[in-house]
């Protein structure tokens, strides 16, 4: 295997005075925080995202394509994260568990094509999260003190596959027409819908581009779907400095079994255009083989806020799309305030009993 000397996540230091520099969501410029210094993104507009050869990929060709990386496994939770330089007061993001850098090992990793930059700031965040929190029903009295802790709040940059593929599918069915049927009855007659059924078979091809599947070993899928849409014609090629100041995610969901999970998308979409090529009123599908062509790949990265706390000893999240602001999480209920809820409206419908009678 060819070795790599470049990495994902490298500290880019002040020229002034010295100090880490951190990428400023929503512009195309680190900034120093200690200060103020600002040094602009190199623009790579026009460079080209790649798409690999998936099948070349598996059996070991495109080597050139991995990087080392220092990775980090928290001993809570196992989330893996790509990290900076050292980790001093560096926590998990899943967990808030802190990060020990005698545990830092070095991996190859697919180099990602692309990624989407954070857009809103921490700040946006933090109001967003607020009045999210301030629109909660049956929320516990002191859970914003909880939640809204700033030190809990991380952006993190999540992995996901892309897949593209030609796909051919031959399929064998069936075509319903219905037609109409006048039934006597002992009251007169009614109009009954019969279907009459023809063979059908033929072969669809479609063109799948771009079918995002999430890598991530932390955030399961259905917490990622309430993230989205994720503007994808906005991807921007691959650049180190958009990842400064923020995690990286390891992606935990190989290569190879994120496209079994892309055929499962696909399959389900495939269906769709057959019943549509046989067409009539209705349709069974007795068989269909697809073969999937020309696959290609990418690994990009889109950004999310992740606040993790505690609250009575229970671990909770908060997630937020670090393009547009869209939040979702888990949070606790106060059990007081349901049981007064459920005690008012008894009360109430005692009440009406008492005026009806």
């Amino acid at each position: 295997m060819t070795d790599t000397i470049d990495r994902l996540t490298e500290a880019y230091n002040c020229s002034d005075c010295g100090a880490v520099l951190k990428y400023k969501p929503g512009t195309d410029a680190l900034s120093c925080a200690y200060c103020g210094g600002i040094t602009k993104i190199e623009n790579t507009t026009n460079t080209p995202i790649l798409e690999l050869d998936y099948h070349a990929f598996l059996t070991n060709v495109g080597n050139e394509n991995l990087v080392k990386e220092k990775v980090v496994e928290c001993k809570n939770c196992g989330a893996s994260s790509c990290v900076q330089g050292n980790l001093k007061s560096l926590n998990c993001p899943n967990c808030s568990t802190s990060l020990i850098e005698s545990d830092v090992h070095e991996e190859r990793l697919i180099r990602p094509a692309s990624l989407l930059p954070f857009i809103v700031n921490q700040d946006d965040v933090h109001k967003k999260l607020s009045k999210w929190v301030d629109q909660l029903w049956f929320k516990p009295t002191d859970l914003a003190k909880a939640a809204l802790d700033p030190l809990a709040l991380q952006g993190v940059y999540i992995p996901y596959w892309t897949y593209d593929t030609n796909t051919v599918s031959s399929y064998v069915g069936e075509r319903g027409e219905y037609y109409k049927v006048v039934v006597k009855t002992d009251n007169g007659q009614r109009t009954e819908t019969k279907t009459r059924w023809f063979n059908a078979s033929g072969d669809v091809s479609v063109f799948y581009d771009d079918v995002m599947i999430p890598a991530s070993g932390s955030l399961n899928s259905a917490t990622l779907n309430k993230l989205e849409p994720w503007d994808k014609d906005k991807l921007t090629p691959f650049n180190n400095e958009y990842l400064s100041g923020f995690i990286t995610e390891k992606y935990m969901v190989n290569l190879a079994d994120g496209f079994q999970q892309a055929k499962k998308i696909i399959d389900h979409n495939i269906r769709d255009h057959v019943r549509k090529d046989i067409g009539g009123n209705t349709q069974k599908i007795r068989r269909i083989s697809t073969q999937y062509n020309a696959i290609s790949f990418k690994h990009i990265l889109v950004p999310v806020y992740v606040s993790s706390y505690r609250y009575k000893n229970k671990l909770y999240h908060f997630y937020v799309n670090g393009r547009n602001g869209k939040i979702t999480g888990d949070r606790p209920y106060s059990t007081s305030k349901i049981l007064m809820m459920i005690f008012f409206i008894l009360f109430f419908l005692f009440i009406l009993l008492l005026i009806a009678s």
